[in-house]
């Protein structure tokens, strides 16, 4: 919560907007347009954020909103894929000296009079502090995916700064791209940096600043006057928190949302979406897949034999077609379809509910008197969750408890707000199955090592995104090798390997590659389809209302 005091004349003047009596105060009722000021936006999600330290692993996928207002990263990735200067001074390649002829030193000029939003100067001295919460062991962080790779970092003066890596990391640009700087001034003073107040009332050098949060309802930002690529010419920014998804659509309808993200039109409004009055309906590519998750540290799944007839027993067309109305194309793997290292010769299970049975049968999962399969007194029943609300998934749930009752599987549907089931919940692999959409964790790069690597389970080693608990060291080896060869061929060689051995160990079920409808008013200008980030408002500073 922001230490600006809320009264009700504080308040007016923060949003700009008279409010009778002071009722809405102390109430959190979700804000709508009659009571947004005119120069605002208000962003419509179905999800809500639990952390906003850019650096600690998070699950809901609505952190992106307040680490676009709040923070920076050294360079970003535009709309065509490249890489653009933000808190550096220019993106260091080979051609401008910036990275050595053997990849292992990387020179990084920073942006001059850049501040953080209490005013202090931005210095090498925060990039460095950013790097060393990063590597260590002590702190939660998302990724650490090329920097444990860094052998030596040097700070030459207050806007350049020295990199050495141990060794080549072909998608170290995409890691920095990734990684959101933080506060050297600040953080260095905070005993635990996991729990620290900061990480849920921020201060960054980007473009807005937070001004109110109100929980289950909606967060409001302010402008940066100051903001080093230009002040927002949009004042405030309202981050609202609409958890049923038809009910965010509606809102998006009658104009109370301006923008609507995550997780967008309900698939069955997609035509009708299409032909709103002052609206844009916007199909929008995502690097997500969605799966479904299962925790192979659980007795249910240790066995992999039981993850395949689970995957074979699931209609995944039928998933796609009836409930997403065919708009996301289906992909065996954790890439889009359309990535460059995506393997093509990968083997689609199909719906075979036989063959499960018989998989089953055969590894001596047997049904019980009440029909559910067991073996050695672990019973194939068990509970899927998943962000309560969201009407697709829980029509692809349902779908999918009918299709394992089918074949001797009880699966109880669990769902939960996702400030909960994205939580320690996940992260501390307490769920049994999960349905989840995630991409890749190093930009667009194809490196999966913080989601599948055995020394990436976070409940064992306190780092990373391997929450399936998945452990093989097979694929470890080949995890540790695809980063460091920069032969884009001899890199595909590799990662169709990584992918094989997952479509067959099944740690997680590939379905399909994400393809969003979101929607935006017609007159709100700067708006980008961005199909290289995950994050719809990666550009928020350059929106405005025509």
């Amino acid at each position: 919560m922001s230490n600006h005091r809320m009264t009700r004349r504080n308040f007016i003047k923060t949003t700009g907007i008279a409010v009778a009596g002071s009722a809405f105060l102390g109430t959190g009722l979700l804000p709508n347009r009659a009571w947004a000021a005119k120069n605002s936006v208000i962003v419509g999600m179905t999800q809500e954020p639990v952390n906003f330290n850019p650096l600690l692993y998070v699950n809901s996928g609505t952190e992106e909103v307040p680490e676009a207002c709040m923070f920076d990263a050294l360079w970003d990735v535009n709309d065509m894929g490249q890489f653009i200067p933000n808190l550096a001074a220019r993106v260091p390649t080979y051609e401008n000296g910036g990275i050595s002829p053997d990849g292992l030193v990387w020179k990084i000029e920073l942006k001059k009079g850049v501040k953080w939003q209490d005013g202090a100067s931005f210095t090498a001295k925060d990039v460095e502090f950013t790097y060393k919460t990063i590597v260590r062991p002590d702190v939660a962080i998302r990724s650490r995916s090329g920097f444990d790779l860094i052998a030596d970092f040097n700070i030459l003066d207050d806007q350049n700064v020295e990199i050495i890596l141990a060794k080549p990391y072909v998608p170290f640009a995409w890691a920095w791209q990734k990684m959101h700087i933080v506060p050297e001034h600040i953080l260095s003073k905070v005993g635990d940096i996991n729990t620290a107040a900061f990480n849920t009332n921020p201060i960054g050098t980007g473009p807005y600043k937070l001004v109110k949060r109100v929980a289950g309802s909606h967060m409001i930002y302010e402008k940066n006057p100051d903001y080093h690529r230009g002040a927002p010419a949009i004042d405030k920014v309202i981050h609202k928190f609409v958890p049923d998804q038809t009910v965010a659509y509606t809102q998006f309808k009658t104009g109370e949302i301006d923008v609507f993200g995550l997780h967008g039109v309900p698939p069955e409004r997609f035509e009708e979406s299409r032909k709103l009055s002052d609206r844009d309906a916007l199909e929008t590519p995502a690097p997500w897949v969605e799966f479904v998750y299962f925790n192979c540290g659980k007795p249910q799944f240790q066995e992999k034999v039981v993850r395949q007839a689970l995957y074979y027993a699931i209609d995944k067309e039928k998933w796609i077609k009836d409930i997403y109305y065919g708009l996301p194309p289906r992909t065996l793997s954790y890439l889009h379809p359309t990535h460059w290292a995506y393997n093509p010769n990968l083997e689609d299970p199909g719906y075979d509910p036989r063959r499960a049975v018989e998989m089953l049968e055969g590894a001596g999962w047997k049904k019980g008197a009440d029909g559910i399969r067991e073996k050695n007194g672990v019973k194939l029943n068990f509970s899927m969750s998943t962000t309560a609300g969201s009407k697709a998934r829980e029509q692809a749930q349902a779908m999918i408890q009918s299709n394992w009752k089918e074949i001797g599987v009880v699966m109880e549907i669990k769902n939960m707000p996702a400030s909960v089931v994205w939580g320690e919940y996940t992260t501390n692999s307490h769920f049994d199955t999960l349905m989840v959409g995630w991409e890749p964790t190093v930009g667009m790069d194809p490196d999966y090592a913080a989601r599948c690597h055995s020394k990436q389970i976070p409940v064992k080693y306190g780092t990373g995104s391997n929450y399936v608990q998945y452990e093989n060291p097979d694929l470890d080896k080949l995890l540790d090798e695809g980063v460091l060869i920069s032969d884009m061929e001899k890199r595909k060689a590799v990662y169709h390997k990584i992918q094989a051995i997952l479509h067959e160990d099944v740690p997680f079920a590939p379905i399909f590659a994400y393809m969003f409808m979101y929607g935006k008013k017609s007159d709100l200008k700067g708006y980008k389809i961005n199909p290289y980030v995950t994050d719809i408002t990666w550009n928020i500073q350059d929106w405005s209302w025509g």
